[in-house]
């Protein structure tokens, strides 16, 4: 039932994006380069994380307007993020790392949060290692369902002030 109701949400948020994107060009041409940056994060995360962070939060796009008001930037974001499904990289990742880059741009202080967790795996007994990406702002998580961040023991926080301090891993 909750992979239901998330496919429907996701559904939603295409549909509710579509009107604007049918008639604003310069949001059709902000989700492409969004599309764009995504499908170059995996080659972006091959180098060490805090390097890959450090890149995202200083890359600059020119481009001849602004980007879109703080909510509207974060759904585009999340649409680019769905739509590469082919992505070796998961959704909850894509998604953060998106917002991430794009909400910096804007100003906004977001901060990405990388977590990790044991849960049950196919055979009884035994347990797996999974991980999980999202943002807070100002210590809560932003727009970020309880139970999707709930549980994980964050690993890493991007920025701080050790990684800032050093990006060379």
């Amino acid at each position: 039932m909750h992979t239901l109701f998330t496919r429907l949400r996701h559904l939603w948020l295409g549909l509710s994006l579509l009107p604007s994107l049918l008639t604003n060009a310069q949001q059709r041409q902000l989700l492409s380069e969004m599309r764009q940056l995504g499908r170059q994060l995996p080659a972006i995360l091959k180098q060490p994380i805090l390097q890959a962070m450090a890149q995202l939060e200083t890359m600059k796009e020119e481009r001849p307007f602004p980007l879109p008001p703080e909510n509207k930037t974060r759904q585009l974001a999340d649409l680019a993020s769905l739509l590469d499904r082919r992505s070796p990289l998961g959704l909850c990742l894509r998604r953060s790392l998106l917002r991430y880059r794009y909400l910096h741009e804007l100003g906004v202080p977001v901060t990405v949060l990388f977590g990790a967790k044991f849960a049950p795996d196919k055979t009884p007994d035994t347990k797996k290692v999974t991980g999980h990406a999202w943002l807070v702002l100002e210590e809560r998580p932003y727009h970020e369902a309880d139970e999707n961040w709930q549980g994980y023991t964050v690993m890493l926080r991007w920025p701080s002030e050790s990684a800032a301090g050093n990006v060379d891993g």
